[in-house]
């Protein structure tokens, strides 16, 4: 039903592996004190355990199809969903560097924690945030009942001998990353401990990392041709932007992380890199305007699958 495209992942590593601007995100420097925390500061590593956590959702679903992706205004400035989460989170981060400690956290009420991501209405206007609220509480009652905390978690795991496996292993049940099989948000979380100036994860052992694996990231595979879908009604559900079923989207994800995982051992770029090459470049073939083909550097290696579109599946995990 969703197969790799051998022939276009062995284009696409070549490229990769030439190409001279293909490097992480640090996470920091693009936005400092906006959309994410000053560096050196108490209180970055709590507000990135906690928001990473919450990166999922970020689009409107209307009458079984996919309406339009998130965007809301905070102090006069338009953010797209994950921007916007973090700009509201560095604003109260701001304001209290403890605010999202656990045991901050676990003083603030409901309608406290939904104020955080008020936009300049004053609403909340996340389109789950329900399920936010419920991974938060649950978040929060993973500490208190461990007696641990997010810094005390990174110490641990920089202890070891894998510092990455390690601290995989301790969060893999951690609410918020725990869910998802292929680890999608916990992966993002190691990559930003990472890559932030302050180096908080010191990682010996990047052979642990897997892809990241989103909804963008699914619709750039489709679109280039690195995944195929040989059937013809999940095409058609693709294109037409309606809503899929949990094994259809399994499938088109499964293919995106193993096309992804050869990309990164054939390119020898790492996963951060190769995930930020594909978060940049999909602003060249957004969701809701015409792609831009004659911008993309890929252009010629690209199976110009432009109808097709990312999975349409409610989740949690990314």
């Amino acid at each position: 039903m969703v197969r790799v495209d051998q022939k276009r992942v062995s284009a696409f590593s070549e490229y990769l592996r030439r190409a001279g601007d293909v490097q992480p995100f640090d996470f920091c420097t693009a936005s400092e004190g906006v959309v994410f925390p000053n560096r050196n500061r108490r209180g970055v590593v709590d507000y990135f355990f906690f928001c990473t956590a919450h990166q999922f959702g970020f689009w409107y679903l209307k009458d079984g199809r996919y309406d339009r992706p998130a965007f809301s205004r905070v102090d006069g400035i338009e953010h797209k969903g994950s921007d916007f989460l973090s700009r509201c989170a560095t604003r109260a981060w701001l304001n209290d560097e403890g605010f999202f400690a656990p045991d901050s956290l676990a003083k603030r009420s409901d309608t406290e924690l939904s104020a955080v991501f008020s936009d300049d209405q004053g609403k909340n206007p996340l389109p789950m945030w329900e399920a936010h609220l419920d991974i938060a509480r649950r978040y929060v009652e993973w500490f208190r009942a461990r007696k641990t905390s997010p810094e005390a978690i990174l110490n641990e795991a920089n202890r070891s001998a894998a510092p990455l496996t390690a601290f995989l292993d301790r969060c893999a049940d951690m609410p918020g990353y725990g869910e998802d099989p292929l680890r999608k948000k916990l992966m993002l979380l190691a990559v930003i401990l990472e890559n932030r100036p302050e180096r908080f994860l010191r990682v010996t052992d990047p052979e642990a990392f897997m892809p990241i694996i989103d909804y963008h990231l699914q619709r750039s595979a489709l679109r280039t041709g690195l995944v195929r879908v040989d059937d013809p009604s999940l095409r058609e559900k693709l294109a037409a932007r309606r809503e899929v079923t949990a094994d259809e989207e399994k499938a088109v994800r499964d293919a995106t992380f193993e096309a992804v995982r050869q990309l990164v051992r054939d390119s020898g770029r790492s996963v951060a890199a190769v995930d930020y090459f594909f978060f940049t470049n999909r602003r060249r073939c957004p969701e809701m305007t015409e792609p831009e083909c004659a911008k993309c550097p890929v252009q010629p290696i690209c199976a110009r699958e432009t109808r097709l579109f990312q999975p349409v599946l409610r989740t949690t995990y990314y």
